[in-house]
C-alpha cells in the first residue's frame, strides 16, 4: 500500500497551537506530596487549577493556598484558596500568558511550584491537515486546548471542492476525497463560537504513464497511480501505427503492443482513470526505413504475421494492412486489430480499383464489338432473305 505523503503548508491563518492541554499535569517532582493540574474550559477559556495529594487515591486538597503570578498584565494574578474539590478557577486571559503557581497546604507543611501557559479562548481552536494516499483521502483534525472536538464544522475550499462542509467525529476528524491534481486547499473549522483556518498545498493523485519499446519487438505501456499499478485504466493509442486503438490495462497496469515496423513512427498514448488523464508522445524506429519501398513494409508485416498467432485468414490481414498503410491512403489508416473504435466500410486498395475498372472497360468493349457483329450479321441475313424473296 502507499504511505502517507507530507503536506507543505502554504499559509496559515490563525494557526492555533496550545501549550497547556486539558488533562495534562503540570506537577511537582514525584518526591513531593502535592500535585497540580491546569485545564482550560473549551466553552469559556477559564482555567481550572486542581490540587491533589500525590498518593494512590489522588486525594484533593481543600483550603490550599494558590498564588498566581506572571510578568504580563493578567487579571488572574492573585492569591486563592482551593474549595472542597481542591480547585481554583482563573479567568480567560486576553492574550497568551505564562503563569507561575505557588501552591501550599493550609498547615504550610507541603508546597510546590508549577508553570503553565494559558491560551485566550479566541485562539484555542486548532485545525491540522494530513493526507492518506492509501485511501486517497485528505483528513482534517480539529482540537481545542489540545482535546479532540467532535461535531465541529469543517469547510474546505479549492479546486473541485467549493466550500464542501462536513462534521468531525468523536476523534475530531473528518475526511475528504483527495484532489486529482496538486492544489491549494483552505480548511475552516468552527466550534464553540470560535474558528480556525489554514491553507495547505495538497499533492493530488499522481497518475503516471510510461511507454517503452522492449527487445525491438514490443511496446509496453504502463500506468501507475502513486507508484502502484492501475488495472482497467483506459488507454488510447493513436498514430500511423498498426496497433493504434483503445485498450484497458491488465492487473499489472500494462498494455503490450507490437513494435512499429517503420522508422520514425510517432505514437501518442493517453491513459484515463477515474477522471484523471495523462498523455505521452513517443517516436520509435522499426525495421523498415522511411524511404524503403512500400513493398518492403508489407513484406515485414507478413513476416510478423507468420511469427504470431493471428485470427482469420492471413490474406485478409495483409489486404487490410495494404489498404490502411498505402501511402496514398494516409488519412484512412486504421486496421481492425488496432482497437475498439468504430470505423466505416473501406474499399479495396487503389490498384485493385484500377484493375477492376480496366476489366469493366474491357468487358464493355467486348460487348460493344459483339453487338456490332451481331447487328452486321443480322443485316446481311436480312438482305439475303430479301433478295431471295424477290
Amino acid at each position: 500500500m502507499r504511505g502517507s505523503k507530507l503536506i507543505t503548508a502554504v499559509m496559515v491563518i490563525a494557526m492555533l497551537t496550545v501549550a497547556m492541554v486539558p488533562g495534562a499535569v503540570a506537577a511537582a517532582d514525584s518526591d513531593q506530596s502535592l500535585q497540580v493540574s491546569v485545564e482550560q474550559d473549551a466553552e469559556t477559556g477559564n482555567a481550572t487549577v486542581t490540587v491533589t495529594q500525590n498518593d494512590t487515591n489522588n486525594t484533593t486538597v481543600d483550603n490550599a493556598t494558590v498564588v498566581v503570578e506572571s510578568s504580563a498584565n493578567y487579571s488572574g494574578n492573585d492569591t486563592y484558596q482551593t474549595d472542597a474539590d481542591g480547585t481554583v478557577e482563573l479567568p480567560n486571559p486576553d492574550e497568551r500568558v505564562n503563569v507561575t503557581l505557588n501552591v501550599s497546604t493550609e498547615d504550610g507543611n507541603n508546597s510546590t511550584t508549577v508553570e503553565a501557559e494559558l491560551i485566550p479562548h479566541s485562539e484555542s481552536l486548532d485545525i491540522s491537515v494530513d493526507t492518506d494516499d492509501a485511501n486517497d483521502t485528505v483528513t482534517a483534525t480539529v482540537t481545542q486546548y489540545g482535546d479532540a472536538v467532535d461535531n465541529a464544522t469543517v469547510k474546505v475550499n479549492g479546486t473541485d471542492y467549493d466550500n464542501t462542509s462536513s462534521e468531525t467525529d468523536e476523534n475530531g476528524t473528518v475526511s475528504f476525497d483527495e484532489p486529482m491534481n496538486t492544489t491549494n486547499l483552505t480548511f475552516v473549522a468552527s466550534a464553540n463560537n470560535e474558528t480556525a483556518e489554514t491553507t495547505v498545498e495538497v499533492s493530488g493523485i499522481d497518475l503516471a504513464l510510461s511507454v517503452e519499446k522492449v527487445d525491438n519487438t514490443t511496446v509496453v505501456i504502463n500506468v501507475t497511480e502513486d507508484g502502484q499499478p492501475v488495472e482497467d485504466a483506459n488507454v488510447t493509442v493513436t498514430g500511423d501505427y498498426t496497433d493504434a486503438g483503445d485498450y484497458e490495462t491488465d492487473e499489472n497496469g500494462t498494455v503490450d503492443l507490437a513494435a512499429p515496423l517503420q522508422n520514425n513512427t510517432t505514437i501518442e498514448v493517453t491513459a484515463e482513470y477515474e477522471g484523471d488523464t495523462v498523455s505521452k508522445t513517443v517516436t520509435f524506429d522499426g525495421e523498415v526505413a522511411e524511404d524503403d519501398p512500400f513493398g518492403a513494409l508489407v513484406t515485414k508485416f507478413i513476416e510478423r504475421l507468420k511469427q504470431n498467432t493471428i485470427e482469420g485468414p492471413m490474406g485478409q490481414k495483409v489486404s487490410e494492412f495494404v489498404t490502411e498503410h498505402n501511402p496514398g491512403k494516409a488519412d484512412e489508416k486504421r486496421p481492425d486489430h488496432a482497437g475498439k473504435k468504430d470505423k466505416g466500410e473501406q474499399g479495396p486498395p487503389d490498384h485493385a480499383k484500377k484493375d477492376a475498372d480496366a476489366e469493366d472497360t474491357e468487358d464493355d468493349s467486348e460487348e460493344d464489338d459483339e453487338s456490332k457483329n451481331n447487328g452486321t450479321d443480322k443485316d446481311k441475313s436480312n438482305k439475303g432473305q430479301g433478295s431471295g424473296n424477290d
